[in-house]
């Protein structure tokens, strides 16, 4: 409210500055157009203030609602649902080396996401069940669908 007196009251100052001055200066001033380019002009003045000038940031911090689970991981979410779809299809090839890598890949992102481990941590070498360890540092080799799915369940302990 006190911001609009001061604006109305510096308006009604240039008002009536210019009428005067246009007296002084020897014109005959209609003291309606004056008020009306007055008027035209504070408007003017006001929305280029009101657009222009930065309030600043603002200090409160609206917080999206997650979209998924607290816990869960869409990168973790979209290997699983690789792998799940690999194991559903039908031609299924478990040798496929990609199987192999995007498991090692899984369980990688899981250590990092969750424990804060990287892969040659020996902090991590306690939180991966022994078999996944063995299966993903055996090399590429023909992995059965219990195998894959014995994998994945070990991961998703991590």
């Amino acid at each position: 409210m006190r911001r609009w007196v001061g604006r109305v009251g510096a308006a009604g100052a240039q008002v009536v500055v210019v009428a005067l001055v246009l007296q002084v200066a020897g014109f005959e001033p209609d003291l309606a157009r004056v008020l009306l380019i007055g008027a035209v002009c504070a408007a003017a003045a006001w929305v280029t203030l009101d657009v222009l000038v930065d309030a600043g940031p603002g200090w409160e911090v609206e917080v999206a609602p997650p979209v998924a689970e607290p816990a869960a991981d869409t990168r973790l979410s979209t290997y699983r649902r690789v792998l799940d779809s690999h194991l559903q299809g039908a031609r299924a090839d478990p040798a496929d080396p990609a199987v192999l890598d995007a498991l090692a890949r899984l369980a990688r992102r899981a250590l990092m996401q969750r424990h804060h481990l990287e892969w040659d941590d020996p902090a991590a070498a306690e939180r991966l069940h022994p078999d996944l360890r063995a299966m993903l540092g055996a090399g590429p080799r023909r992995l059965g669908v219990a195998e894959i799915d014995r994998c994945l369940r070990h991961i998703e302990e991590i």
